[in-house]
Parts: C-alpha cells; sequence; structure tokens
C-alpha cells in the first residue's frame, strides 16, 4: 500500500469518526420531554374572580354581598424533574362589594406543580400556601392565610412559549380575637395564561 493511498484511507477514518460524534451531540440535545429538571418558566395570566360563600346566585353573584371580580398574576416556576416544579405566583385582584366598595388582596403563594403533558399538551395540577394583604374600607388584614387549588390545560405552541387555560380554587379565612368577626372567604377563577420558558 503506497503513500497516497495510506493518506487517503486516514482521511476517510478521520472524517467518519467526525461524523459520528457530530450525529452523537446532535441525538444528546434532542430531548424527549418538553420539560427538563432546572427548565423554568413565567407565566402570566388574568382571570375572573367568582365569590362562593357571599351569598348572590351563580355565576356572577351581583345581589350578595361581593361581585364578581378579576385579578392579574405574575408567577416564576422551576422544574426539579421533568414534571415535578416549585414557584412562586403574586396575585392582584379585587371583587366590588354590594356598597360599591372594592375588597382587594395581593396573595403571595408558594406552589407545587405536578404537570403531566400529552404530546404538546400540558396538564398543570398545582397546590400552593401563602399570605395575602386584603383591604376593605380602611381596614387591612395582613397576614391573610391563603391556600390555592389549580388545574389546568396548556398548548405548548413553541418551545418557548405555551398559552392555556386555568381554574382555581382559593381558600382565603380571616380570624379575629373576637370569633364572631371570624369569615371565611372561598372563591374560584378562571383564568386565561401564558408562560414563557427558558
Amino acid at each position: 500500500m503506497n503513500r497516497f493511498t495510506k493518506t487517503i484511507i486516514s482521511a476517510v477514518f478521520a472524517l467518519s469518526g467526525g461524523f459520528l460524534v457530530a450525529q452523537e451531540i446532535n441525538s444528546s440535545e434532542f430531548r424527549t420531554n418538553m420539560n427538563e429538571p432546572g427548565d423554568q418558566f413565567i407565566k402570566i395570566g388574568l382571570m375572573g374572580v367568582f365569590p362562593l360563600n357571599f351569598g348572590g346566585t351563580f355565576p356572577l353573584f351581583r345581589d350578595g354581598q361581593l361581585s364578581t371580580g378579576g385579578a392579574g398574576e405574575l408567577g416564576y416556576h422551576r422544574f426539579l424533574t421533568n414534571r415535578f416544579a416549585l414557584g412562586i405566583d403574586v396575585s392582584f385582584g379585587y371583587n366590588p362589594t354590594i356598597g360599591e366598595n372594592m375588597f382587594t388582596y395581593v396573595p403571595i403563594i408558594i406552589n407545587a406543580t405536578f404537570q403531566p403533558t400529552f404530546k404538546n399538551f400540558e396538564f398543570p395540577i398545582t397546590v400552593g400556601v401563602g399570605g395575602a394583604m386584603e383591604s376593605y374600607l380602611n381596614r387591612t388584614y395582613f397576614p391573610g392565610l391563603v391556600l390555592k387549588g389549580e388545574a389546568g390545560a396548556f398548548w405548548r405552541v413553541t418551545a418557548s412559549w405555551s398559552f392555556g387555560l386555568l381554574g382555581e380554587f382559593w381558600f382565603m379565612p380571616q380570624w379575629y380575637s373576637d370569633s364572631k368577626y371570624d369569615d371565611y372567604g372561598l372563591f374560584s377563577s378562571f383564568a386565561i395564561s401564558a408562560r414563557y420558558h427558558f
């Protein structure tokens, strides 16, 4: 075998080896799950908030003590596994009262989310606990306990964006030294939400 033939064979092996390494790198970058440990997302949402135990009739509760209100939500979440995430949500909400005043609240909630997926769809199921600043007229209640349950469906449009709908249930009690003033606020909400994944 002459020197020229040996050089060509060496070059072919070198190129083949480089091609195989490139294929290995590309296959390792391919992800079989939409989310991996360490992935994060920021959630923004707008919601209608429905008071459940302040009198009135479904769906707008206008003849009760509180009417349907609204809220905006901003959250940050990080995946610990491909299906389990921890995060924090901050909401800014209001409900008009029968006297045309406003009951306002700012809940800050720590969340745990389990999220199964199917094709390009994600189904987050979330439970959370936190505190809220609640105001009505010139009275402020802080810190108020907040418990939240949430379920929804999102469509992953791109690797970076998903859009979906969420249903939430909030329990916001108020406890006073004189128990006759205690209150146990129950609210449901329906949200349109977008998530930015990174």
